[in-house]
């Protein structure tokens, strides 16, 4: 079976999670890094057929060749392009963004949005793991009209990552700043004990605490949140 290492472990526990036996789609990893995340997606029959998009040729050939090596090249095809574009989605189709940019996984999915249409949109799944940029994340899905089926952490080599998966509703919402910074899910999870999630949220604090002097929505978050936690 292949391995994959912590943070890409949660993100295919949320690939599972995701998983509709009434829809049955494709598993499509953008950015395929290696193609190690559709490897194992083909291995625990999660999806009858990967796609994997790379924006060069280098890391495009090396997810060809682990894909082919592993036996699965008559299942799955790689891409050389932008984001999902010459991708064209079906319903059931899993989209994986993991190791990019926020703003990256923003104009990947606007322009998803635009190519392809809200109706076969509102029947694919996103799981997003950004790098980078979580609140512009949240707040850009949620006023786009996605909802947050779950959310999820992990600590990996000294470092905290967290995952989002969505799915597109087509009703436009507004998250609190804490919401945002935090994640709606998180927050729940963390009312609910959860220790992994409390951990994650005493880094934010410490990184929120220095972010705060120049970003308003961070310093509204965190007075936010200590607000909340002395109720």
């Amino acid at each position: 079976m292949q391995e994959l290492p912590i943070r890409l472990e949660m993100v295919f526990g949320q690939v599972k999670k995701a998983l509709r036996e009434d829809l049955r789609g494709r598993f499509v990893d953008v950015g395929s890094d290696h193609g190690y995340l559709a490897i194992r997606c083909l291995e625990e029959e999660i999806a009858d057929f990967a796609i994997c998009t790379e924006i060069h040729k280098a890391p495009a050939q090396r997810s060809h060749d682990a894909l082919t090596e592993a036996g699965f090249g008559d299942r799955a095809i790689v891409y050389i392009t932008d984001g999902l574009k010459g991708v064209e989605l079906q319903p059931g189709d899993i989209i994986v963004m993991a190791g990019m940019g926020g703003l990256n996984i923003i104009d990947i999915i606007d322009r998803a949005l635009k190519d392809n249409g809200f109706h076969t949109i509102e029947n694919v799944t996103f799981v997003l793991q950004p790098q980078k940029s979580n609140e512009i994340v949240r707040n850009y899905l949620a006023r786009t009209g996605f909802v947050f089926e779950d959310e999820s952490v992990c600590y990996d080599r000294d470092i905290f990552y967290n995952c989002m998966r969505v799915v597109f509703k087509g009703i436009s919402t507004t998250l609190t700043d804490e919401q945002a910074c935090y994640g709606p899910v998180l927050l729940k999870k963390y009312d609910d004990g959860d220790e992994d999630v409390a951990g994650y949220f005493e880094h934010l604090n410490g990184l929120f605490e220095v972010r705060q002097r120049s970003n308003p929505v961070v310093k509204a978050a965190l007075e936010e949140r200590k607000a909340n936690e002395n109720k």
